[in-house]
């Protein structure tokens, strides 16, 4: 059973996760006004600037997208410890995250529904929600912890893998090297694929990433 729960912590399976964490951001800033939706680091900055300025509307654009995201930490962490109750710990993780990659299609289907007239702040806080599930659903990648909707704590770990590979001379930390940086460039090209599809189809172009979910969701199933 453990090798079906790993399935989802295969250096492929990960790229997969982070190609979709990189549409969601590539599309967030691309057809919803410049935002970074999935990190919440910039929205904390106005947050303070909002607040030090006695700006009301800026204070209100960034702290929706702040509670969308907690919001999602909250759910996927119901969802696993509340409402899944089977005994085996490895089919609870396998359910888990086949809810989460479908909960993540559904939310993103819906969201191409919504014009670009429409104030993007309900579109935007509705991915930071959906980054924030498939956060806290997939961080790990074998015997490493990754982030799956952002690029700076993988920078970090794929910086220091390589000096220690490079400098060190240790074999093990450049492997890990080299999937941090498979990882890294799949998250690149998710938002590339994003800019570049948003000049066709604009706001449909996140429902590419409802394509990818269903078909990471049936990689999962396939393993059960």
């Amino acid at each position: 059973m453990a090798e079906k729960r790993n399935v989802t912590e295969t250096v492929r399976f990960s790229v997969l996760i982070l190609f979709i964490g990189g549409m969601m951001d590539g599309y967030s800033y691309v057809v919803r006004g410049g935002v970074f939706a999935n990190g919440q680091t910039g929205n904390f900055i106005k947050l303070g600037l909002g607040i030090v300025n006695l700006d009301r509307t800026l204070a209100v654009k960034s702290f929706v997208p702040i509670v969308g995201f907690w919001l999602g930490i909250f759910a996927a962490e119901h969802l696993f410890h509340a409402i899944l109750k089977e005994k085996d710990n490895v089919i609870r993780d396998i359910r888990w995250k086949r809810y989460i990659l479908w909960a993540e299609a559904l939310l993103l289907f819906g969201i191409g529904f919504i014009p670009d007239t429409t104030l993007n702040l309900i579109p935007n806080s509705l991915i930071s929600f959906t980054a924030a599930l498939q956060y806290c659903c997939f961080r790990k990648m074998g015997d490493m912890n990754y982030s799956s909707v952002f690029a700076s704590g993988n920078m970090r770990s794929c910086a220091e893998n390589y000096y220690k590979g490079l400098i060190l001379k240790r074999q093990d930390n450049l492997r890990k090297a080299w999937q941090y940086t498979m990882i890294l460039l799949g998250f690149l090209l998710g938002a590339v694929f994003a800019a570049i599809l948003a000049r066709y189809i604009s706001e449909q172009t996140i429902w590419v990433t409802c394509v990818l979910l269903i078909a990471a969701s049936m990689i999962v199933t396939e393993r059960d």
